[in-house]
């Protein structure tokens, strides 16, 4: 429940949003676009999951909500992207919280564009899954996802009609970032060219990075439009090194099952490959659909799924012994959860989507299925939109399954639903 303090600062948070835009019109050097948006989200827990009892100490299976309001445009030479969010988890204090997710400046120099601030550098040809976001790192098919969140940077900016290119200085200032660093990788300051060339009618992407985690990251990728009703894209990524979490090891004793902090590791490995092949078919009518197949080296093998399983039942098994106090197993089963934060959890994936469009563009509507081929997981996304003036509404439903040991099996939440009403002025 919310304390008279939190309603009244939420109250007041939102009330300078409201009155936000108006003041804004009458500023000279101020070009800003408004938006609201409301999200509310209910989630169900896996039944019987084998995580059990450490699932109260993460967030899986909690109700929640949040308001944003979010401002994107100038202000005077500042590319500004702002929210004010106030957000609610189920069984936790309200939150509010005002985040810069883009402010930079662009600026010419000696005849040359160049930029610097904090900026969203994601971008790739595909839907699911993008191998070339190699700055951004962009969690895909989120449920109601907030905005990104950008990067600080230094950028030399060049391009025309036809094509582009961007030397790009990330982080600036940061950490070397080495392999098994508990910092992001996308913390990491690297430098990276990223290249875009349209050739009769084909767009062509090309980037490379070097950073301390990963070495060398080379990549190409491509989408091109056949005709009307056909469009082709794909991608190819190449890194010097990789890594992942991972499990601990078959066989471990019982003080390394309820070490918190080792619960998962962080396993470092060379010469990892992604790839990246889709199409879409659109009709006339507003009916489309969509296939991608995927390959990536850096996810989560099915031994490692097999393996967290087993892990977190062995721990299970301790309860009721002598000198193992539940919280312990409770909490290293908590811990090893954070598996599932690292995004893609298909090593090798495929995504059929079947969407609609309404000819007049108000109404919406499509259907994602998703599989793991290597570990016999998957999902289905149902969703529908309406959107009129300024405002609009979506609603989703998603539900997990698959084999018990596959990583959509083993997520502790079994469904998902949200709402997002949003309103732009």
């Amino acid at each position: 429940m919310k304390t008279p303090y939190h309603q009244r600062r939420l109250f007041a948070l939102l009330l300078a949003a409201i009155a936000g835009p108006a003041v804004a019109q009458e500023a000279p050097g101020i070009d800003i676009a408004w938006t609201t948006r409301a999200i509310a989200e209910t989630r169900s827990l896996h039944d019987d999951s084998v995580f059990g009892a450490g699932l109260p100490l993460t967030s899986f299976g909690r109700d929640r909500a949040r308001i944003e309001q979010e401002a994107r445009g100038k202000l005077g030479p500042l590319n500004l992207l702002a929210t004010v969010t106030a957000s609610g988890l189920e069984g936790a204090k309200p939150d509010i919280r005002f985040v810069a997710h883009e402010a930079y400046v662009d600026f010419t120099l000696g005849g040359e564009r160049f930029s610097t601030g904090r900026k969203v550098l994601s971008g790739d040809v595909g839907y699911a899954f993008r191998p070339l976001d190699v700055l951004q790192r962009e969690s895909r098919l989120q449920l109601a996802p907030p905005p990104l969140s950008g990067i600080p940077m230094i950028a030399w900016d060049n391009f025309d009609a036809d094509s582009a290119w961007s030397l790009i200085l990330a982080n600036p200032g940061h950490g070397p970032g080495n392999a098994g660093s508990t910092a992001a990788a996308r913390d990491d300051s690297s430098l990276a060219l990223r290249l875009f060339r349209r050739v009769a009618g084909a767009d062509f992407h090309g980037v490379a990075r070097a950073s301390a985690r990963n070495g060398l990251e080379l990549g190409a990728g491509f989408a091109a439009v056949p005709n009307d009703a056909l469009e082709l894209h794909g991608s190819l990524l190449l890194q010097q090194r990789g890594e992942r979490r991972v499990p601990l090891a078959a066989g471990a004793g019982v003080g390394q099952l309820l070490d918190v902090a080792r619960a998962l590791q962080v396993e470092s490995h060379g010469r990892v490959g992604k790839a990246l092949l889709g199409a879409t078919w659109t009709a006339e009518s507003g009916v489309s659909a969509m296939g991608e197949l995927w390959w990536d080296g850096s996810a989560n093998s099915t031994d490692d799924w097999r393996r967290l399983r087993t892990n977190a039942v062995a721990r299970n098994a301790l309860r009721g012994l002598p000198g193992v106090p539940d919280i312990a197993i409770a909490g290293a089963n908590a811990a090893s959860t954070r598996i599932f934060e690292q995004g893609n959890l298909a090593r090798r994936g495929l995504l059929a989507r079947l969407a609609w469009t309404e000819p007049a563009g108000k109404w919406s509507a499509a259907a994602d299925w998703m599989a793991s081929l290597d570990d016999g997981g998957r999902n289905l996304t149902l969703s529908a939109a309406y959107a009129a003036d300024k405002w609009r509404l979506d609603a989703g439903l998603r539900a997990y399954g698959g084999k018990a040991d596959s990583a959509f099996g083993l997520l502790p939440e079994r469904r998902a639903a949200f709402v997002t009403l949003s309103a732009s002025y």
